[in-house]
């Protein structure tokens, strides 16, 4: 190996070991929270997305909705949780409506709960929670 090999090398894993364990993370404790989101009873179908807005207005967590309505709460890419205190929820429709409208049942949800809907559901978030329940209702 010549002397501009052996730099080039040496510099890209000088480099891409800069860049391991560089993923962010949140300057706050987070809570791990899963459940189930029900609209007026019925589970949520996979295609929607909860979203917890904090009230401090810090970075949100998502929730994807899983084929029975489960979820788990991730914050970024490598942290899961939701930050505690009082947090909103929104609820949204991962696909445009064009391609994959929102199921006839579940319209008044996105209307309602939605990021320009006319009410917003808030909870408190304390305490760890396996069995966390989002109950939309009309």
């Amino acid at each position: 190996m010549n002397r501009r090999t052996f730099l080039t090398y040496s510099c890209a894993t000088l480099v891409g070991a800069t860049f391991v364990g560089c993923a962010p993370k949140a300057p706050y404790d987070l809570v791990p929270i899963k459940g189930v989101a029900t609209y007026n009873g019925k589970p949520l179908p996979e295609g929607f997305t909860l979203q917890f807005e904090n009230a401090d207005g810090s970075r949100p967590s998502i929730a994807k909705i899983g084929p029975d309505g489960s979820f788990e709460a991730i914050h970024t890419a490598s942290q899961k949780g939701v930050k505690p205190g009082s947090n909103a929820i929104v609820v949204y429709w991962n696909d445009p409506p064009e391609v994959n409208p929102v199921p006839e049942e579940f319209a008044g949800l996105v209307k309602k709960y939605g990021f320009t809907g006319t009410d917003k559901m808030t909870v408190d978030i304390s305490k760890k929670d396996a069995n966390f329940k989002v109950e939309f209702v009309d």
